[in-house]
């Protein structure tokens, strides 16, 4: 008898903050994916700029410090097996990640930014030994002019593998 992996959504700073024209059409596919049956648990995370914060200090930029901005630009639809991770950088908080996920964990990643919270946090775990993918119908970019996701999937087929692309 084998024991079956513990797969997770993470849905990485889908915020009112982050939503523009462009990125919008992710939010109805998140939705799906937080009612679908697919997941064993769901991560949440929430970015919150701090006055002390890099962003502040060496990027000059002050925006996501409060609602409405902060506050998820979905529905979670009452999900019992739902975790919200505040975070304030790129990534994950360290101290936090290791108590989020089993060890043997397929994680499914989705969200914003691709080119920097979900590409950061897709290292950050694949650094630590977990099974990672990318829903790519559920990532985007906040930033007015992206480069090509056809460039991240090309990042992703390099260093993760191109079994790390779900489509």
């Amino acid at each position: 008898m084998t024991i079956s992996n513990m797969k997770y959504l993470l849905i990485v700073d889908v915020q009112n903050g982050f939503i523009n024209d462009k990125n919008s059409k992710i939010v109805p596919n998140i939705e799906k994916l937080v009612k679908s049956l697919d997941f064993d648990e769901i991560i949440v995370t929430k970015f919150i700029n701090k006055p002390d914060s890099q962003y502040f200090k060496q990027l000059n930029w002050h925006k996501m410090t409060s609602s409405p901005d902060i506050d998820l630009a979905f529905n979670l639809q009452d999900q019992a097996k739902v975790t919200i991770v505040e975070k304030t950088s790129y990534s994950l908080p360290q101290n936090i990640v290791n108590s989020l996920f089993d060890e043997d964990a397929e994680i499914y990643i989705c969200g914003l930014d691709y080119y920097a919270c979900v590409l950061a946090i897709g290292f950050q775990l694949f650094d630590l030994g977990y099974s990672v993918k990318f829903l790519m119908n559920a990532i985007s970019t906040a930033n007015s002019e992206p480069m090509p996701i056809e460039y991240f999937e090309k990042i992703i087929n390099r260093n993760f593998g191109k079994e790390s692309i779900i489509k």
